[in-house]
């Protein structure tokens, strides 16, 4: 009896195996925000774009400027339909749930800077970077 429930469980162990996908990733959301534009190049002088999105369920999860993520959002509800983001060298505004606003100011230095805006929708992560050239 032992040899046929040893049998019976290798069994059962071997067939759970064969039907496991390994193609599919557990937990990954496929593309629900499809933002117009995920990369933007600027000249030195200020410049706006208007990135649109199909999905209108999202929010801003983080902003960098030069891959410094200390920009703190913490007091803007990024969730509502309508929201206003402003500093120096950039201004964030969400108009409505599918467009986004960017302006940034003259890069009046010779580096580039790099904007990157990280965007959420459930378990789905995405981002705008925006690249403006120096003078």
């Amino acid at each position: 009896m032992p040899k046929k429930l040893m049998y019976g469980v290798i069994s059962i162990l071997f067939l759970g195996l064969l039907s496991c996908d390994k193609n599919t990733n557990e937990g990954a959301w496929e593309d629900n925000i499809k933002l117009s534009h995920k990369e933007i190049n600027f000249t030195a002088e200020s410049n706006t774009v208007l990135i649109t999105t199909e999905g209108n369920w999202w929010w801003i999860n983080g902003i960098a400027l030069n891959d410094d993520w200390s920009y703190d959002i913490s007091e803007i509800d990024t969730t509502q339909d309508k929201f206003l983001i402003e500093d120096t060298a950039f201004t964030i505004e969400r108009r409505n749930t599918n467009e986004i606003h960017i302006a940034m100011t003259e890069n009046q230095t010779s580096s580039a800077r790099t904007l990157t805006i990280g965007v959420q929708a459930g378990n789905y992560f995405d981002s705008i970077k925006i690249i403006q050239s120096g003078n």
